[in-house]
């Protein structure tokens, strides 16, 4: 439960025909705030995208199934995008359970935080007119990175990510997890794609950094095109 109860809870049958499952769904549906919502199996981008089509909200708060929020988050979230007009999504630290244990604090922030890793989980708060002006997620990346990917075009579209500085996600971690079973099998893959389709944004951060002398190879007199190359085998993860 949440300090601040959500107006409308919206949960989305990824295609699942398990019998145990779609009783349990059918039993919790009887609830007026919750709608349930059944389609073909498209993966993560697309079950998001398709609850939000139905949300009628202007906060958005995707949560997987397995994972939850400390009951402060909405709470808070809200208060950050009542006083914060420049900022589309509202992250916190995360506390791991199940198969893996331990913390993560990712960093939120702008573009440049974006650049080399993901600094905010899929499991967030999302302003409605952020998510509108971006397109939702990216339907065709079905392996992983989506969120990624999804934040790198927020940042794009120069809207902030919020950290609140609080371990306020428990995220659970599984050996069925789509990052172990999909994302690293094919991380080259997936950041390649990325690399593609933002390629412009890489080139205009990168140029912004090394005009600003905030790259570390400023002084070597390394061709654009080596740095390039350097980055691409930074994210494809050729050199650790």
């Amino acid at each position: 439960m949440q300090s601040t109860p959500a107006d409308e809870i919206i949960i989305v049958n990824d295609g699942s025909t398990d019998a145990a499952t779609i009783g349990i769904l059918a039993q919790i549906e009887q609830d007026p705030l919750i709608q349930v919502l059944h389609k073909t199996n498209g993966r993560m981008s697309a079950a998001r995208n398709f609850g939000v089509a139905h949300a009628k909200g202007d906060i958005i708060v995707a949560l997987d199934a397995d994972d939850f929020f400390d009951p402060s988050f909405f709470e808070k979230g809200i208060k950050v995008l009542q006083n914060e007009p420049a900022t589309g999504v509202v992250t916190s630290y995360i506390q791991y359970f199940g198969n893996k244990t331990g913390k993560a604090k990712p960093r939120g922030g702008n573009a440049f935080n974006f650049l080399f890793s993901n600094q905010c989980p899929a499991c967030a708060m999302v302003r409605r007119s952020a998510w509108d002006q971006i397109g939702g997620y990216d339907v065709s990346m079905k392996l992983g990175y989506e969120d990624w990917e999804f934040y790198i075009r927020m940042t794009k579209a120069k809207w902030n990510v919020h950290l609140i500085p609080e371990f306020l996600l428990h995220y659970r971690q599984t050996n069925k997890s789509t990052l172990a079973n999909d994302t690293h099998p094919n991380r080259k893959q997936i950041i390649e794609y990325m690399i593609e389709k933002h390629k412009d944004w890489y080139a205009e951060c990168l140029s912004t950094l090394i005009d600003q002398k905030e790259v570390l190879y400023t002084e070597s007199r390394i061709s654009f095109q080596m740095i390039w190359k350097m980055l691409k085998n930074r994210l494809t993860n050729k050199y650790k």
